[in-house]
């Protein structure tokens, strides 16, 4: 009987014990679960960090492309975003971010977040910045969108995301690149981009058919999925075939509101209705690209940002200070007069002329340059070396160099007796005598000179002086005086020849009895820096030294190191460095700035 007595409580107490501890490991895989969810690095799921950006000690002119890329919100508010930055009513919101030309906004809970081309999402609260930091790395965001529940969704290259507002995480929700973001009924997301069309719902992803793999826009209408792909418009249902829409072969963008679809390209705006086929709407401006924000559609063109009323189209921002449309990658900076010429990296040239205390920018027309290399100002014209050859340009007419611009060009210099073109195949002196690697010359391409007797070559060889008509001396990879072979900057200044590479930062030569060649000496805090074409420069008695994603150094006073420089550039990608009369201009792959030559020294 006792046994009988005390088994149920033995009984009990081991159903509990065995309760206990599923309790116990249920609440430890929770923890274990969420501990794995916020870890880093994770494959689906990363920390979500918020990183406060420092404002700039010095704002500088910078001018950016002046296409609109992204709005948000609505008038008096509205906020646009593009190769100019991010700005509002209040004026200019780029200041402190890392780079310039922005390519998406979004609304999340209120408040402005940014996607940068170059990589990075920002959120913008109190007037400041602050860095949405993920274990992901930099996402180059193309896309954002804030869903009903106030999720913030991530169309990247590197995929598809989503932050929840106040959750330090960040999940992946897919890994394909995106383009365009739409949201559906029942928590479906279609998505596309590079690799196509999918359509996102919880816990699984299906691969879409549509006309083309190529997705550059997405949008819902009608109950109807719509997309632009380079084989222009399409439509059909959220789950059968998508179909070609007539008259929409022309279209590069397009934007929904309520039940129309409007589609830009070739030049016209076109509007199309349920069971009608698409006509085409006047519009003041050329219409660029279409967008979309709180209910209203945008048109971006090269007189500003356009929006539709009920009594048709109406300004609603000017197109602010920027330069001509097209490419803002200054690859080669150069003075006419007064003017400020611009190479532009794969395109022709650029006006500047100062009006009234502002810049006038204007496309050149006509110009037999493309992918501009250097710009060379000389008597009452300027030289011009690109990609389709040399040429020289006297205000009105052009004149090429040689037979058809003698090919690819990269560098000019000014001698004594003409000037002198580095070419993809050689040097050509004035008097047309031409050197090549066959006559001495470390390579044949002439990437950088300098000087006029003797004129100093840099190849991605290495470096060589010529005297007269020949090669003096050379310098190759093998001899250890230079920390990179690849040389694409000369400079010549009191105390030497300043050279810079492309990945061993920058070296002084300095003359010396005994040898022809001069003894080298490096700047140790410039290793491993990239230096581009042409931007090793002095002004103002200063050297001044661009790198590729490091941004500008200048020399010290004592000549001793080369100290970098934090200034708010359009991007930390110099590209072309030009000394003015009383001020620096520096080129980027963003844009250009216009700096003071009285800039305070930061270092001791």
């Amino acid at each position: 009987m006792v046994l009988f007595s005390k088994r149920p409580r033995i009984v009990l107490a081991a159903f509990g014990l065995l309760a206990l501890a599923a309790g116990a490991g249920a609440w430890l895989k929770v923890a274990r679960d969420v501990h794995g969810a916020l870890a880093l690095p994770s494959r689906d799921r990363a920390e979500l960090r918020l990183v406060p950006v420092p404002e700039p000690g010095t704002r500088i002119e910078r001018w950016g492309g002046g296409e609109v890329e992204a709005v948000a919100g609505a008038e008096p508010g509205l906020t646009t975003a593009g190769g100019f930055g991010v700005r509002d009513g209040t004026g200019d919101l780029s200041w402190g971010l890392p780079t310039l030309h922005a390519s998406a906004l979004a609304l999340w809970r209120g408040r402005p977040v940014l996607g940068l081309a170059a990589g990075g999402l920002f959120l913008r609260r109190d007037g400041r910045w602050e860095e949405l930091a993920s274990g992901f790395g930099a996402l180059h965001a193309r896309t954002l969108q804030e869903d009903a529940g106030g999720r913030l969704w991530i169309g990247a290259r590197e995929g598809l995301f989503r932050a929840a507002w106040g959750v330090p995480a960040l999940e992946r929700l897919d890994s394909a690149p995106v383009r365009a973001l739409a949201m559906a009924d029942g928590g479906v997301v279609v998505a596309g981009g590079e690799e196509g069309l999918r359509r996102i719902e919880p816990g699984r992803a299906t691969v879409l058919a549509a006309p083309d793999p190529w997705i550059d826009w997405v949008g819902l209408c009608g109950g109807e999925l719509w997309l632009v792909t380079p084989a222009g418009l399409a439509r059909g249902p959220l789950d059968g075939t998508l179909a070609p829409v007539p008259g929409g072969e022309d279209a590069v963008s397009a934007a929904v509101a309520g039940t129309r679809v409007y589609a830009a390209g070739g030049g016209r705006l076109l509007r199309f209705e349920a069971g009608a086929p698409g006509a085409e709407e006047w519009m003041p401006a050329r219409p660029r690209r279409l967008l979309a924000a709180s209910g209203r559609i945008f048109a971006d063109t090269d007189a500003g940002l356009y929006r539709q009323t009920a009594s048709g189209w109406a300004l609603a921002v000017p197109r602010p200070p920027a330069l001509p449309p097209g490419s803002a990658h200054i690859s080669a900076l150069g003075l006419l007069g007064s003017r400020l010429v611009l190479g532009v990296f794969n395109g022709g040239l650029a006006l500047g002329e100062p009006r009234a205390g502002a810049w006038a920018w204007s496309a050149l027309p006509g110009a037999p340059a493309w992918a501009v290399n250097a710009i060379l100002p000389a008597g009452n014209g300027l030289y011009v070396a690109s990609l389709r050859g040399a040429a020289r340009f006297d205000g009105r007419r052009w004149t090429p160099m040689g037979e058809a611009g003698s090919g690819p060009a990269f560098a000019l210099a000014a001698t004594r007796s003409g000037i002198a073109v580095g070419y993809g195949q050689g040097l050509l002196l004035p008097g047309s005598r031409f050197l090549s690697a066959f006559h001495g010359l470390p390579g044949n391409q002439a990437l950088a000179l300098a000087g006029g007797e003797p004129l100093y070559v840099g190849t991605p060889s290495g470096l060589g002086a010529v005297s007269g008509s020949r090669v003096a001396w050379r310098v190759t990879a093998g001899e250890g005086r230079l920390p990179h072979p690849w040389v694409t900057a000369l400079a010549l200044r009191g105390d030497g020849l300043y050279i810079g590479t492309y990945g061993g930062g920058v070296t002084r030569r300095v003359a010396s009895g005994g040898s022809p060649k001069g003894s080298f000496e490096a700047f140790p805090e410039t290793e491993g820096l990239k230096v581009n074409t042409g931007c090793l420069v002095e002004a103002g008695g200063r050297l001044f030294l661009g790198t590729d994603g490091r941004g500008l150094f200048r020399l010290s006073r004592d000549g001793a190191r080369f100290e970098p420089l934090a200034l708010p550039l359009p991007s930390p990608r110099v590209t072309a460095i030009l000394p003015g009369p009383d001020a620096l201009y520096v080129g980027t792959d963003e844009g250009l700035a216009r700096l003071p030559l009285t800039l305070p020294d930061e270092g001791p």
